[in-house]
């Protein structure tokens, strides 16, 4: 149970780390577009409006999906079960 909600939690970062970066392209383009004195095209898809191409938002947030959960699997056996904590160990 506490493997899948680490997991899980990782999971979610990797998606919200993402869709950080796709806000930040979009707020780029918009910046840029408008820095050029032109006034940006959105591309319309998922029943919303957006700046940067379908293509790239849904590639990323899979992306980061991905990542996120390999990284979990990854943290979960370097931190749980080889128990590596990279603290430095009190001499008596």
């Amino acid at each position: 149970m506490k493997k899948n909600i680490y997991i899980f939690f990782s999971t979610l970062l990797g998606f919200i780390s993402s869709s950080m970066v796709v806000i930040l392209a979009e707020r780029w383009i918009i910046n840029h577009a408008l820095s050029l004195g032109v006034q940006p095209d959105p591309y319309f898809y998922l029943y919303e409006y957006g700046y940067v191409p379908q293509y790239f938002s849904i590639g990323i947030i899979l992306l980061g999906i991905f990542l996120g959960f390999s990284l979990g699997r990854k943290w979960w056996k370097i931190v749980y079960i080889e128990k590596r904590h990279w603290r430095k160990k009190l001499r008596k």
